[in-house]
């Protein structure tokens, strides 16, 4: 069975997650009968996770915040069981295969051995969308949980805009289950 992850366990420069009960205060005490909350900056998607009580409409201009915040709000359905089962099988394979990540990353942000498992899972998910194995929103929580696996172990200070030399790759990725609600506002946007 995988290990969980939430929402706040990302690494990530500008994260509020620390900031929430002072805006959930702030917008109870301002903002009076509020049924909709629109986070346009949404990022990792810590703070529209304080108003799930609400219809959620969420937006980032990275892709990979979209990905994540559609595993976390969206309303389409996804069997937890298949997510999980697929999971497991990534997190007990040895890919040693040359990919993109290998080629363009190995030994910088990631060891080789994770690059390698990195651009394998990532083809992997798209092949399991493309084929009809998984929807949407199971491909969005996969991703996540790859991304998630990623900023674990990755040689960064949180963002990917330089790597930190000289570190030495003695961790290796390892995938979680997304914690995503199966009740989330019919109406929410990402």
């Amino acid at each position: 069975m995988a290990k969980t992850t939430n929402i706040n366990n990302r690494r990530y420069l500008g994260n509020k997650y620390r900031l929430l009960p002072f805006i959930k205060r702030t917008v109870e005490k301002e903002c009076k009968d509020v049924r909709v909350f629109a986070d346009i900056f949404a990022g990792t998607g810590a703070v529209a996770s304080a108003f799930q009580d609400k219809q959620l409409i969420t937006n980032d201009i990275m892709y990979s915040n979209y990905i994540c915040n559609y595993a976390w709000f969206s309303s389409e359905e996804y069997h937890e069981e298949l997510v999980e089962k697929i999971i497991d099988s990534y997190n007990s394979e040895m890919i040693t295969e040359e990919n993109y990540m290998t080629e363009n990353f190995a030994d910088t942000y990631f060891s080789r051995e994770d690059c390698a498992k990195i651009g394998f899972i990532r083809e992997n998910i798209e092949h399991k969308f493309e084929t009809g194995e998984i929807n949407f929103r199971e491909k969005a929580l996969l991703i996540t949980s790859l991304l998630y696996g990623m900023d674990k172990i990755a040689k960064t200070c949180g963002h990917y805009d330089a790597f930190r030399q000289g570190v030495k790759f003695d961790t290796h990725l390892s995938l979680s289950m997304p914690l995503a609600s199966k009740k989330n506002n019919r109406y929410n946007q990402c």
